[in-house]
């Protein structure tokens, strides 16, 4: 036996455009292209928005990634997350509260150094830190073992 759904009474029966799924990427493209002036956007989600949201994502919004294009990419996003509330009215949970990528090795922490100095090329704010910093910045953390690490106060996480 076959059964067919009802469409609901809210769907339009045309779109200039249909994004299917209404993850982060589903979301994004349907907002980028309704902002562009792009009509008649339908965006389709069997149910809430982000529910499938990939759970090893945890909402983190760290910039700094391996080529100077991503980088600008996630620092879009950071900063789109600042104002899509005040744009939208829809709460996001974004909260700018920075990151921190610590070492208790020699080579993780000359690679954290390396990476520092690429995020500088690629213009972002980055600093190098010692244990004691760290401490003192997040009192609550084990930094015995710590050799150091890096710290990048633009960086977030968003809690929708």
């Amino acid at each position: 036996m076959t059964t067919r759904s009802k469409r609901p009474a809210n769907l339009p029966r045309r779109a200039g455009v249909i994004v299917i799924g209404g993850g982060v990427i589903g979301c994004s493209v349907a907002y980028h292209l309704a902002r562009d002036g792009v009509a008649d956007v339908v965006l389709l989600e069997r149910r809430q928005l982000t529910s499938g949201t990939t759970w090893h994502a945890a909402g983190l919004v760290g910039q700094l990634r391996t080529s100077i294009n991503m980088t600008e990419l996630a620092r879009y996003t950071s900063e789109l997350y600042l104002r899509l509330e005040a744009e939208t009215g829809q709460a996001t949970g974004y909260r700018r509260c920075g990151s921190y990528s610590l070492a208790t090795n020699e080579e993780r922490f000359e690679e954290l150094r390396r990476s520092a100095s690429m995020a500088k090329v690629f213009g972002l704010k980055v600093e190098v830190v010692t244990p004691a910093t760290i401490k003192a910045q997040v009192p609550l953390l084990h930094t015995e073992d710590v050799l150091g690490g890096i710290h990048i106060p633009t960086d977030g996480y968003a809690n929708a």
